[in-house]
C-alpha cells in the first residue's frame, strides 16, 4: 500500500474545479480524505475506483468516496473536460435527512460511475452550472446559495442512483481468460501466501508477461489488486464483528503491525478504530 498516497486537499465544505485539458499528466493511483464527483464533458479514457474499471463517456459522473482508491487514465490527445467537486464528509452527513442520506451516495452500493442517460445527464450539468455560478459570485448570499445549489445537484443523482431503470457504467471485465482466471483465484484465496512465481506457475506463463498482460487488463498491478482486496475484506469482517487480529489473518496478511499501518493508510483509521489525522498533502485534483 505504500504506492498509494493521499493528494489534494479541502480547507472548505466543498470545493469546485472546471477543468480544460488537452494532454493529462500521468496520475498514479490515490486517494483522499473527502468525497469527490468527476462529470465528464468531453474526452475519452478509463477511471478505476476500488479495482473496478470504467470506459467513460461524455455526460457520465464518476462518484468516488472517502478513502476510495482511484485513478484516471487519459486516452487521446483531444480535450478532455470535467467539473470536479470536492465535498467535505462531515457535511455531508450534518446536511443529510432521515429520507436522504447524503454519504449513500459515495457508498458505492449503487456503482462509482452514473450514466443516466442525454436527458437526465443535462439537468445534472446545469445543476453543477447553477453551483459554479453561485460560486463564482461575489457578495450577500454565497455561501447558502452555493450550497443550495450543491445539495440539489446530490439530491438529483441520489434519485437516479435509486431508479431501477437507471443505467449504470458497469465495469470493464477483463477479456484474457487467462486474465479472468487469475482474478477469480486470487479472490477465491485471499487468505493464502500467494507469490508471484508461484502464481506464474500456476497459470503455465512467465511472471513477467503475467504481470504485463494483468496491468494491461485491470489497470492494477497484481500486488495493488491483491493488498487492495485484502484490506477490502478485513474491513469487511471487521464490520462483521470479527477481531481485528483474526481479519488480519484470515485476509492473508502475515504481519499485523504491517496490516495496521496499510489498514489506516486506506481507510484513515486502524482496524481498531484510532483515527489517522494526518494532513493531506496538496497535490492533482483528479
Amino acid at each position: 500500500m505504500s504506492e498509494y498516497e493521499k493528494r489534494g486537499y479541502l480547507l472548505e465544505n466543498f470545493r469546485l474545479f472546471h477543468l480544460r485539458t488537452r494532454q493529462e499528466a500521468k496520475i498514479n493511483y490515490h486517494y483522499h480524505e473527502f468525497c469527490k464527483l468527476v462529470m465528464l464533458v468531453s474526452g475519452k479514457g478509463f477511471y478505476t475506483v476500488d479495482g473496478q474499471r470504467y470506459l467513460l463517456q461524455p455526460g457520465d459522473t464518476v462518484i468516488v468516496g472517502s478513502r476510495s482508491v482511484h485513478c484516471p487514465e487519459i486516452e487521446g490527445s483531444s480535450v478532455y473536460e470535467r467539473i470536479i467537486i470536492y465535498i467535505d464528509p462531515e457535511y455531508l452527513q450534518r446536511q443529510s435527512a432521515p429520507d436522504c442520506s447524503l454519504m449513500d451516495i459515495f457508498s458505492g452500493q449503487y456503482g462509482h460511475v452514473l450514466r443516466p442517460g442525454d436527458a437526465r445527464s443535462r439537468k445534472l450539468f446545469s445543476l453543477a452550472a447553477d453551483l459554479e455560478q453561485e460560486l463564482s459570485a461575489e457578495g450577500y448570499g454565497r455561501e447558502i446559495l452555493s450550497g443550495s445549489a450543491l445539495l440539489r445537484l446530490l439530491v438529483q443523482i441520489g434519485k437516479y442512483q435509486r431508479r431501477e431503470d437507471a443505467p449504470k457504467a458497469q465495469p470493464v471485465n477483463p477479456e484474457n481468460p487467462r486474465v479472468q482466471a487469475m482474478l477469480r483465484y486470487l479472490d477465491e484465496n485471499l487468505s493464502e501466501d500467494l507469490d508471484i512465481d508461484a502464481l506464474a506457475e500456476t497459470f503455465y506463463v512467465s511472471k513477467y508477461h503475467m504481470m504485463r498482460q494483468f496491468r494491461q487488463e485491470t489497470g492494477l498491478t497484481i500486488y495493488n489488486y491483491l493488498t487492495q482486496r485484502r484490506l477490502i475484506h478485513a474491513r469487511e469482517m471487521i464490520e462483521g464483528g470479527s477481531r481485528a487480529t483474526e481479519a488480519c489473518y484470515r485476509s492473508g496478511f502475515r504481519s499485523y503491525s504491517s496490516f495496521t499501518r496499510a489498514y489506516a493508510k486506506l481507510f484513515g483509521t486502524t482496524p481498531t478504530g484510532r483515527m489517522d489525522t494526518a494532513r493531506e498533502r496538496e497535490g492533482s485534483y483528479e
